[in-house]
């Protein structure tokens, strides 16, 4: 119990971390997202290949989304007024920032490729389990059926879960400090694993959008979406923003603690001796 309080203050942290970062520059960010979440909104309605291409775009707008937080990290200072406006209306364009760079397009095409196959070799094997009752309208399943349909929902839902925890860290891994895509999605895993439940903080963050649309829609279906839209420009940045403060706190203060123990070592007895001896 005490070590998942622990991880939920860190899940806590990271989210709070998140926020501050976000609102250094709120204009990129939050254009960022908004328009993430209108593409998002538009390719889901898509039949049968809807998901598929979220799940090929996806890794750009995460990729993106890293630099462009990690470049506000090293601004460190609210941007000027003067410059907002700019901002703002540049932040469609970094959706596509991670192809500026030519070192990070082989390792952002892999994982686009890497979570479209993940996502095939998901539902291929649910369509062909659930068979008709996948797309059947609910009330007209049998209680048998709505629970393994239920059952199927749960397994793609754990899932898809596996398949972020893998791209979550592996992407900052690759393109902020040059390491190798696929052995950065074991660190990643690896990782996501031992802070799952803090992890599940920020990724909760991501329900907001659905809860608030849903809430809204019994009244108005245009203005449940539009909710979902507002708060998705809000909950995505600062979910990514988030995720870069964790990615910080688990990889490189980790690796700052390492360096400060083998300094402050105890000198090996042959080496005290041949210093002595100079």
């Amino acid at each position: 119990m005490q070590r998942i309080v622990k991880h939920l203050r860190i899940g806590w942290r990271w989210s709070v971390n998140g926020w501050r970062l976000f609102t250094l520059n709120p204009w990129l960010l939050g254009g960022m997202g908004f328009t993430a979440a209108a593409l998002i909104g538009a390719l889901i309605q898509i039949p049968l290949i809807g998901g598929l291409l979220v799940a090929l775009l996806a890794p750009i707008g995460l990729a993106s989304a890293c630099l462009a937080v990690d470049a506000v990290r090293r601004q460190a200072m609210p941007l000027p007024a003067a410059l907002r406006l700019s901002a703002l209306k540049q932040s469609p364009r970094f959706l596509i920032a991670v192809f500026r760079h030519e070192g990070h397009v082989l390792p952002t095409i892999a994982a686009c490729l890497y979570s479209v196959a993940a996502v095939l070799l998901t539902n291929l094997p649910v369509r062909l389990l659930a068979g008709n009752a996948w797309v059947a309208e609910w009330s007209s399943l049998e209680p048998v059926s709505q629970a393994g349909v239920l059952a199927v929902m749960m397994l793609v839902f754990v899932l898809y879960l596996v398949l972020a925890a893998s791209l979550i860290y592996a992407l900052p891994l690759s393109l902020l400090r040059d390491e190798p895509l696929f052995p950065s999605l074991r660190q990643s895993l690896r990782a996501s694993r031992h802070f799952a439940v803090a992890l599940l903080v920020l990724l909760g963050l991501l329900l907001a959008p659905l809860l608030l649309g849903a809430m809204v829609t019994p009244f108005s279906r245009a203005a449940g979406w539009l909710v979902s839209l507002l708060a998705g420009a809000i909950v995505l940045p600062l979910t990514v923003a988030g995720l870069y403060c964790s990615y910080r706190d688990i990889f490189l203060a980790r690796e700052r603690r390492a360096e400060i123990e083998t300094r402050a070592a105890p000198m090996p007895a042959e080496r005290r001796i041949a210093g002595a001896s100079r």
